[in-house]
């Protein structure tokens, strides 16, 4: 089959204009010179808008700094390989922007790739990496959200803190890697069996699960709902070799009850649930305590 003749000239401005990525030529005064479709739909502005100012005018002021050093490499003549930083958008978000950027030592021009990655920035920001459930900084905000709440409406509120026994072991025993994912699969177990409306797991620190029990009534009935936790562990029957003998991966808890007033903060009902875990701990493994 005979190829066709290449065209004398390529249409560069189409490919340009109808990129996915947001593509763009700047000078070294920091001013962009060209931007494409990209940059419009992502930040909000017209072109002119985007051209007509500094570009570091954009930048999150806690960002601003390190994009002038970065600036000022690439008129050395320094490659930027996704370097990231914070750009307003016109409806007054922030964008986190990744850039890989090309400087011309003969021209001073810098042309650049970038990327949104404020979906990303996002979930990383609200999720755990390892087990796909939310992190301790969902986990800090939800408790005292839920405080206020149960305050202003006269409603109990109830929180564990639920450790993985003999993790350390494991990931001894089998390697980190299928540490992680065994924690993935007792995430999954847990994540499956709280159901209730308003109830959070969230990965607290290493092995260590936080749970938010809304409207739980009192302390009996915070154990119930830590005991079908407990044993949703037991019953995947985790079991693995060490030098002494096998083992077998379990839960231990520590849960708190209270009743919240205005004004109340997250520590101390945390720091009773953690007193808790720790006698948990301290008395076998494989149980619940409550302060």
């Amino acid at each position: 089959m005979t190829r066709p003749p290449i065209p004398a000239q390529f249409d560069l401005e189409r490919f340009f204009d109808y990129a996915i990525d947001m593509l763009c030529i700047a000078d070294a005064s920091g001013y962009f010179l060209k931007v494409n479709r990209a940059f419009e739909r992502v930040m909000g502005y017209t072109r002119e808008e985007l051209l007509a100012r500094p570009f570091v005018e954009f930048v999150h002021p806690d960002d601003r700094g390190e994009t002038l050093a970065e600036t000022r490499r690439l008129s050395q003549g320094a490659i930027s390989f996704a370097y990231e930083n914070r750009y307003k958008a016109k409806d007054g978000s922030w964008k986190y922007i990744s850039w890989t950027c090309y400087p011309d030592p003969e021209t001073g021009l810098m042309y650049a790739v970038a990327r949104d990655m404020t979906e990303q920035r996002t979930r990383e920001d609200r999720f755990d990496g390892i087990t796909g459930i939310p992190n301790r900084r969902v986990f800090d905000d939800a408790i005292a959200e839920e405080l206020r709440r149960a305050a202003r409406l006269s409603l109990p509120l109830g929180v564990a803190l639920l450790d993985v026994d003999h993790l350390r072991a494991y990931n001894e025993a089998q390697g980190h890697l299928e540490g992680d994912r065994v924690l993935r699969q007792i995430a999954e177990a847990l994540s499956a069996r709280l159901r209730r409306a308003g109830d959070l797991l969230a990965r607290y620190n290493g092995g260590t699960f936080g749970v938010l029990f809304a409207d739980v009534r009192d302390i009996d009935t915070a154990r119930t709902y830590c005991e079908q936790l407990r044993s949703v562990v037991t019953s995947l029957e985790l079991g693995f070799p060490t030098a002494d003998g096998n083992r077998t991966l379990t839960l231990s808890g520590g849960f708190a009850t209270a009743s919240p007033t205005r004004g109340d903060t997250p520590a101390p009902l945390l720091k009773t649930a953690q007193r808790a875990l720790v006698r948990a701990k301290a008395q076998g493994r494989d149980r619940l305590e409550s302060a």
